[in-house]
């Protein structure tokens, strides 16, 4: 598909109010999450294990009520309850995270709110498909690549934004901006015009039919989302890292942690781009390969920094290139994988996607936290390099297996 396809997504139903949500979604995940950590250090004072028990609590809510939230909208007839649920509790839960520092009531806030919130990302991208739908398959595909790119434009500002906020507002300001910015994304979501499944379901039996290859196996399946726990494992723990090990291990401050979160995000827009202005020459396992062996490669380049002395921020810089293309591919063409993979079954492939990077996250949590305070925070860049190399080994031999014939859609 070429640069026509662009005036396509004008075109698509309530494409304006999803942009703003999903832009608006970006803003409040990337004021809040890349400070999160440091919160939990420096405000609640969470040795690395405790933070780590917290982000696990969260990770293992998020996967649960993310299951039940997804399967409560399939039997509603608009998936907007959903999506308004979890925004607000997404909101409420930031701002009470501004009334207390004390661990078991972050505990319950990060657990019931925060982990009902998470389902604010696959419910959006779930509702805007159904509202997408009518244009056609393709479209609609185009339509969710580009709310993915909105999204990533979002985390550009939002995490220099955020260490603004910090140093003027501190940790409650923060909380405070990324709740009116949950707000802001559920405004939309209430305006827009909700569409009925019942007018996408037959376009959607019409393109499997013709169009899907028929579903791979259960182990293959299997294989393939086991790397995606492992690649989000990976990322995440980089991701808890990150600011941690430049603010308390090289002496960086806060605004460099936003200068290399926002400057990935910007990187990946081009790239995201990319898939709705040309599709790509090769086959979409092929492209999650290269994605998990880059996240190797960008994880040493990571540890490397330690040890490279004052010159440990052009290092960096540099690597957030490599990452970039990483998220941009994973996360851009994974969910369209996923739903390649289980033809017909759209909400189940977009919440098995979601659901591994919660595990991702479930399992980073105890495991970089235990590491860290063992080793360091910089070690766990090299953990994160191995987890990421297996995630690729998996995927070639899912490939072997046949997985690898797919293209996304």
């Amino acid at each position: 598909m070429t640069a026509p396809a662009l005036t396509t997504l004008r075109r698509l139903p309530s494409a304006l109010p999803m942009l703003i949500a999903a832009f608006m979604m970006g803003l409040a995940t990337s004021f809040a999450a890349p400070f999160m950590p440091l919160f939990a250090v420096q405000s609640a004072h969470m040795s690395p294990l405790k933070l780590g028990l917290y982000l696990t609590v969260t990770a293992v809510c998020s996967i649960t009520l993310s299951t039940l939230i997804g399967r409560w909208s399939d039997r509603l007839p608009s998936r907007r309850p959903a999506v308004l649920l979890s925004m607000g509790s997404a909101a409420l839960g930031f701002v009470m995270l501004t009334t207390t520092t004390a661990y078991v009531p972050l505990l319950l806030i990060g657990g019931l709110l925060l982990g009902t919130g998470a389902s604010s990302f696959p419910q959006l991208f779930a509702y805007a498909r159904v509202q997408f739908g009518s244009a056609g398959a393709e479209a609609a595909q185009n339509g969710l690549t580009t709310l993915r790119s909105i999204f990533s434009l979002a985390w550009v500002a939002g995490p220099l934004l955020g260490s603004v906020l910090v140093g003027a507002l501190g940790f409650r300001g923060l909380f405070f901006c990324a709740a009116a910015a949950y707000v802001g994304a559920a405004l939309p979501v209430i305006l827009s015009r909700g569409h009925s499944r019942a007018a996408l379901t037959a376009a959607s039996v019409s393109a499997n039919l013709n169009e899907t290859p028929a579903p791979i196996s259960a182990r293959q399946l299997q294989l393939i989302a086991l790397s995606f726990v492992l690649y989000g494992t990976a990322l995440a723990m980089g991701a808890v890292a990150l600011p941690l090990f430049i603010t308390q291990e090289l002496g960086g401050n806060t605004g460099q942690v936003g200068l290399l979160v926002g400057l990935c995000a910007l990187l990946e827009i081009p790239v995201m781009l990319s898939f709705v202005l040309r599709p790509p020459r090769f086959r979409t396992a092929t492209l999650m390969v290269v994605a998990f062996g880059l996240l190797a490669a960008y994880s040493l380049l990571t540890l490397l920094g330690g040890h490279v002395g004052g010159a440990w921020l052009g290092l960096m810089l540099s690597a957030q290139i490599i990452r970039a293309v990483v998220i941009a591919i994973a996360s851009c063409l994974g969910m369209a994988y996923f739903q390649e993979l289980m033809p017909g079954r759209v909400g189940a492939a977009t919440t098995l996607f979601a659901n591994t990077s919660s595990a991702g996250n479930l399992v980073s949590g105890l495991l970089s936290g235990a590491w860290a305070q063992a080793f360091g925070y910089g070690s766990v860049f090299g953990l994160c390099a191995v987890l990421a190399a297996v995630a690729c080994s998996l995927m070639v031999v899912s490939r072997r297996m046949g997985g690898g014939r797919r293209r996304a859609a």
